[in-house]
């Protein structure tokens, strides 16, 4: 009896002792992954372009740099105080419309001119951005200092004062496409916005 005595006592023993080197081992694994996540918050570097220029020039590596570094999505810049997503979406970058609104970017606000992600999108035939928009709730019923909404711009039929003020702002914001495109856009952003 003596003998299953000191067997149990060591196996307790034993079964206590590599209790705690098992504590012991989850303290120290958990404190090289916390290390490990604060050496890697610490490496990612400030972007070499602001937030608005790679927006433009479609660097998705860029804007995804700036949303690890932590830029404000929302902050304004450029000529018109426009933020990332009014940008992206004028210039029909899909992609980075995407990431910015998959990182939180407020979906409507408002550039110098009351011009919202959407309104641009509208304007510009940019029709996948247009639905993207909308199924992320973006409003396509606020009003730009011009007293019209994006569902006002694609209500009014082609014409060839449309046609001129698309060109006008076609130079004005830099954007590239085909008016032919943007005409052809029109209804399916119509139905669109109807839903």
């Amino acid at each position: 009896m003596k003998k299953y005595s000191l067997i149990l006592l060591a196996f307790l023993f034993a079964f206590c002792s590599s209790g705690s080197s098992s504590t012991e081992v989850e303290e120290t694994v958990a404190a090289e992954e916390t290390q490990e996540t604060e050496e890697a918050v610490e490496t990612v570097k400030e972007p070499t372009n602001s937030i608005w220029v790679s927006a433009k020039k479609g660097d998705i590596e860029s804007i995804k740099q700036h949303i690890a570094y932590g830029t404000d999505l929302n902050s304004k810049g450029s000529r018109r105080n426009e933020t990332a997503l009014i940008i992206a979406a004028c210039q029909g970058h899909y992609e980075i419309v995407e990431v910015l609104i998959q990182a939180g970017a407020d979906l409507d606000v408002k550039n110098d001119e009351d011009v919202t992600a959407q309104f641009c999108a509208v304007f510009f035939g940019r029709t996948e951005i247009v639905q993207l928009l909308s199924d992320s709730g973006a409003d396509p019923n606020i009003v730009m200092n011009q007293d019209l909404t994006a569902m006002d711009l694609v209500s009014v039929e082609w014409g060839s004062d449309r046609e001129t003020a698309v060109k006008l702002y076609k130079l004005k914001y830099g954007v590239d496409f085909e008016i032919e495109e943007v005409e052809a856009a029109h209804p399916v952003i119509m139905e669109i916005l109807n839903k």
